[in-house]
């Protein structure tokens, strides 16, 4: 019971980094590239969580070629039971206040013969069991507020009790299907595309119902689940039909 609340604070602490390093960099003109961050942000996870339900695996460029992530997660109970989940991370450039490179075409086939037209079908594309995740870091550029105003229908939400303006917006998630949804990534502002702060992926306070299995997996499964849901409008259907994706373990 003491690991999961563990790995609800440690999403909202990196996400708060992340918006801080961001805004400082921006600040005081420096450059902070998405690898930089993200090298940063698995690293502190590992220490973290290592041996305590997260397994991170980082991919070469010849592998993200093929299924489109930049890393796989692998939230486990420490019972051979775990979710997998892969994902391909995005800056916003504040000059642009849009996730510049969202929509990344590819040119030929990959080297497992693979050929995909863009990096987002890639990432819905490849079967490997795992749930696709797009992630967004975030600055203060554009503002809280400014996150906020573009998802107007999750202002109901407690956010597990954080104040309105608050960095919970320094990691974002958006579900793959968002992404192809708006127009393979083309409309890449943050309002463009339905997403949430990544804590609510492990935070199940951000949700109207909790799963009754408090185990990591089924949290994580959960809030991907909610996550998918919003993409597709709170949609009745069963997502794993259309996109061979499974949630739960």
């Amino acid at each position: 019971m003491k690991l999961v609340p563990n790995f609800c604070r440690s999403f909202q602490e990196e996400a708060a980094r992340v918006w801080a390093d961001m805004s400082d960099a921006a600040r005081f003109d420096i450059a902070r590239g998405e690898e930089t961050t993200t090298e940063h942000l698995l690293l502190r996870l590992a220490r973290k969580h290592h041996g305590r339900g997260l397994t991170i695996k980082t991919f070469t460029k010849d592998v993200e070629r093929d299924n489109g992530a930049d890393w796989g997660f692998w939230f486990g109970d420490g019972h051979n039971r775990g979710l997998p989940v892969r994902v391909q991370a995005k800056r916003l450039y504040r000059k642009s206040g849009r996730y510049d490179q969202l929509y990344h075409p590819y040119n030929g086939p990959s080297k497992s013969g693979q050929t995909w037209a863009n990096q987002c079908e890639a990432m819905l594309g490849w079967r490997d069991g795992a749930v696709p995740l797009y992630v967004f870091y975030n600055d203060d550029g554009l503002g809280a507020r400014r996150f906020w105003s573009a998802h107007k229908r999750l202002y109901w939400r407690m956010w597990c009790g954080f104040p309105f303006s608050s960095p919970e917006w320094g990691i974002s998630a958006a579900s793959a299907l968002a992404i192809k949804s708006a127009d393979w990534g083309k409309d890449n502002r943050p309002g463009d595309f339905p997403m949430i702060p990544w804590h609510c992926l492990v935070c199940p306070c951000c949700w109207d119902d909790h799963p009754t299995d408090t185990s990591l997996p089924s949290l994580i499964g959960h809030g991907l689940q909610q996550l998918y849901n919003y993409s597709m409008g709170d949609a009745e259907e069963d997502l794993a039909a259309p996109t061979g994706l499974g949630f739960f373990v």
